[in-house]
């Protein structure tokens, strides 16, 4: 926690802006004089912010209170439409868009296949024609946009928009400088994994928890780790890859160039192959796999079942290691929760919606499959938020 007296002057006005914003919207409408008290802080320190978002449009006044023995107090009405945000998912599969405005409400959004055949620059340039169609089809104009968050499945250097090794996607030492510029938006990009695990911080199941792990299951398997609130990165920007940990002995190569990865035996490719051993059949989709009538069938049920076994492996050591209080399945496995909750509860004859061991309780996102693309559509309103960064 951080302490008062350990903050500077301008850590404390930032401090102060943030607060005070947050309460205006999660009230939807207040006054000043109930915000000073539930913040704790002077009426003249309180005016001076909301002069300030006043001009910035962020704040208007919408009528006023009843009187308590003087003036009428002006009651303060948060304008969620002042700003908007563009949440952008990239993955083998896929290239997810979103636009949501300062209540977090998608306003609108898009997708298109992840073409192979296309260079990881042609692939932005889609992205970018597909934000500029958007912001023109909803009659928004950049200057109202905060930026553009963009989530990516590899090592990412946030702090010099550098994705540095994304080998899912065939992508090596990326520089998003020159697409920032050409946007003409602030770009923020984040792991997909940690950004899952931030909006799951932020408005998912895990709001005001401390210590939680966050596990995307795509073509790979990522970690995002939340330690004390804060996305947990390390010094090098490298922590959390619990998905190249080594769990098995055999020969079969991870794209990292190593073999026996965690993610070999449960990433979704993974599933699709234990499929295709058990039933004799490929599988053209998750939703195929998880059908009502597909899981009716034992040959199915039991290529699930070894999925299960290799993906909780994987949980129990990162719980043996960090043991925070939750561990969040999501990533595209996230929307079948239901799903999978039958076939643990019918193995392991519990009657609940989560499991728990060594304390931490395993839960499915409540995000389903859109952890990292609402993520990456709240990142770059943090600044306006959150006075404290979240990554550390």
């Amino acid at each position: 926690m951080i302490k008062l007296e350990t903050l500077s002057q301008d850590q404390i006005k930032e401090m102060n802006r943030s607060n005070i914003i947050n309460i205006i919207k999660q009230k939807g409408e207040i006054t000043k004089q109930d915000i000073a008290i539930a913040l704790k802080i002077s009426i003249p320190t309180v005016t001076t912010n909301i002069n300030q978002l006043m001009e910035e449009g962020l704040v208007e006044a919408a009528g006023v209170g009843d009187s308590t023995g003087g003036r009428k107090p002006i009651i303060l009405k948060f304008v969620e439409n002042a700003r908007y945000s563009i949440g952008v998912d990239i993955s083998p599969d896929r290239v997810r868009i979103i636009l949501i405005n300062l209540n977090n409400s998608i306003i609108d959004e898009a997708s298109f296949v992840y073409e192979d055949a296309f260079s990881f620059r042609e692939i932005l340039q889609a992205v970018k024609v597909a934000i500029e169609n958007m912001l023109e089809g909803n009659n928004i104009a950049k200057e109202k946009v905060s930026g553009v968050g963009i989530s990516l499945p590899g090592l990412v250097d946030e702090d010099r928009l550098m994705l540095e090794n994304a080998p899912n996607i065939g992508v090596r030492d990326f520089d998003f400088r020159e697409f920032q510029d050409s946007l003409e938006l602030k770009v923020f990009i984040e792991n997909e994994a940690n950004i899952a695990a931030y909006a799951e911080k932020e408005i998912g199941r895990t709001v005001n928890m401390r210590n939680v792990v966050y596990v995307s299951i795509t073509e790979g398997v990522g970690t995002g780790i939340i330690i004390d609130q804060h996305i947990y990165k390390s010094s090098n920007k490298k922590a959390g890859e619990f998905g190249h940990m080594r769990i098995s002995d055999a020969a079969l190569q991870c794209n990292c160039g190593r073999t026996g990865c965690w993610e070999l035996y449960a990433s979704k490719k993974a599933l699709f192959r234990y499929y295709r051993e058990y039933t004799g059949k490929r599988a053209a989709s998750l939703d195929e796999i998880f059908s009502a009538d597909s899981l009716s069938q034992p040959k199915v049920q039991e290529a699930v079942e070894k999925y299960i076994d290799c993906l909780f492996i994987g949980i129990e050591n990162i719980i043996l290691a960090l043991n925070p209080e939750f561990v969040i399945i999501g990533g595209e496995l996230g929307k079948y929760e239901k799903e999978m909750m039958a076939q643990l509860n019918g193995r392991n004859n519990m009657k609940c919606s989560f499991f728990e061991y060594e304390g931490t309780k395993v839960v499915f996102s409540a995000l389903k499959d859109k952890g990292s693309l609402i993520g990456a559509a709240l990142l770059p309103f943090e600044e306006l938020f959150n006075y404290e960064k979240s990554i550390i």
